[in-house]
């Protein structure tokens, strides 16, 4: 038999304690926080009361997954890297100032699907989930393919009505939870995990930067100007998907004929991919709009006038490629490295809906080496490793503009000290078997 678990329902009662307005005794603490509410109890005698707390406004950042690496490894002293990542101020300077500044509720750090993959393929794949979700606090930003799908929803509800392109980029449209709201003091998350998952994601990795490489080789032989391959690269993308979308057309033609004589498809097969989906919102738009019998014709005038190729995502990444391209031309023999693909693909997609990025310096670099004449419209700030110091004030200049009153909330609510920097994260570096890399 399991042994039995007895949960007391005072045991989710927290401190700081204060003196019950009823009964007098020092056990009225916080039960939980949710919107703008705290919401106390008594220990002793179970009166409840609702403490109102004011609106607050959180920077959005997206701080990219070797960062979280690196803080981990910081704080395990018996994993693999640990002396490195000690070695480098920056990590521990990073957990403790992102940590002060997400606890004053001044910030967050939504966690991404792309978090979730890069770290299946570590051997200590529960430490980085846990690091991550310490300063995400369970708030997720969509799939990026959901998010690409919103941003050609609207660019084809505009095409439609034949409006001048206009796009929400409020963050809280593309996270699951609200992000300006204080900070409740549990959160669950759960593990989902297909069978091959691991598998799959490592090969489409390895076939992305395979691509890269090839691509790469010809921008250091055709010598485009920036001009020219962000004209390709930004005409590539209408071009690719209805490829893509007829190969899986075609595929799934073959399925059905398999079905007949008995053959059952694997789950891959019959679950629609990204691209459709993409097509089947699209219809859905453009049926909506024009009616049934008009809207296929309809969308395929949408997808000749190359309008969809608009799309923000699409921009920044040709515009990154486009960097990229320069790069090659310019005599950089070094291929990029196996990340590039997916760090392209994270920041051309969340950099409108965020405050800040914090992203690895090659990728940084691609953005900044922008020409001027085609500067992104976008005001995130993005930092990397080679200018830390300016990353780190940046965040002390969030935890400075803290009011007195706003400190004083923080600690009535989430207990004394909220200034004081962390020294460690529930869960890790506190392992019974060491993890090796």
């Amino acid at each position: 038999m399991p042994p039995t678990m007895r949960i007391d329902p005072r045991d989710f009662i927290m401190g700081p304690f204060l003196l019950c307005p009823k009964c007098g005794a020092e056990q009225f603490g916080v039960l939980h926080v949710h919107n703008t509410r705290c919401k106390r109890r008594c220990r002793a005698c179970w009166y409840t009361a609702d403490v109102h707390l004011p609106e607050i406004r959180k920077k959005v950042i997206y701080i990219d997954q070797f960062a979280f690496s690196n803080i981990m490894k910081t704080l395990s002293p018996d994993v693999k890297g640990h002396e490195r990542a000690l070695s480098e101020p920056l990590w521990k300077q990073l957990f403790e100032t992102l940590g002060v500044v997400c606890h004053l509720q001044l910030v967050v750090c939504p966690d991404s699907k792309e978090h979730q993959h890069e770290s299946l393929a570590s051997s200590f794949y529960k430490s980085l989930k846990r690091t991550y979700e310490h300063f995400s606090g369970g708030l997720s930003f969509y799939n990026l393919d959901n998010v690409r799908r919103l941003q050609v929803a609207q660019l084809a509800h505009c095409w439609l009505k034949k409006e001048s392109l206009t796009f929400d980029f409020d963050p809280e449209r593309i996270t699951h939870g609200r992000l300006h709201e204080w900070s409740d003091r549990l959160y669950i998350t759960v593990d989902g995990v297909l069978p091959g998952l691991v598998d799959e994601l490592r090969a489409m990795r390895s076939s992305g930067f395979k691509g890269l490489q090839d691509v790469f080789e010809g921008w250091q032989k055709d010598k485009k100007t920036f001009q020219e391959v962000f004209d390709i690269e930004k005409a590539a993308y209408c071009q690719n998907l209805v490829s893509i979308y007829r190969a899986e057309c075609e595929r799934r033609a073959q399925m059905f004929a398999l079905l007949t004589h008995g053959q059952m498809p694997s789950l891959n097969d019959i679950l629609p991919s990204q691209t459709t989906l993409m097509f089947e919102n699209l219809r859905y738009i453009f049926e909506d709009a024009v009616g049934k019998e008009q809207s296929m014709a309809s969308l395929a005038e949408f997808l000749r006038s190359g309008a969809i190729n608009e799309a923000p995502f699409n921009v920044i990444a040709a515009s990154m490629y486009a960097s990229l391209a320069q790069k090659a031309a310019a005599g950089q023999k070094k291929v990029p490295n196996q990340g590039t693909f997916t760090d392209v693909n994270i920041l051309s997609t969340l950099l409108p809906y965020c405050d800040a990025m914090f992203m690895d310096n090659g990728c940084r670099a691609l953005l900044q080496d922008i020409p001027r004449e085609h500067k992104l419209p976008y005001p995130c700030s993005v930092f990397s490793p080679n200018i830390s110091d300016d990353f780190l004030c940046y965040l002390k200049g969030i935890r400075d503009s803290a009011s007195a009153e706003h400190i004083r909330i923080i600690s009535d609510v989430y207990g004394p000290d909220p200034l004081k920097p962390p020294q460690s994260i529930y869960g890790v570096g506190k392992r019974k078997k060491p993890e090796t890399a």
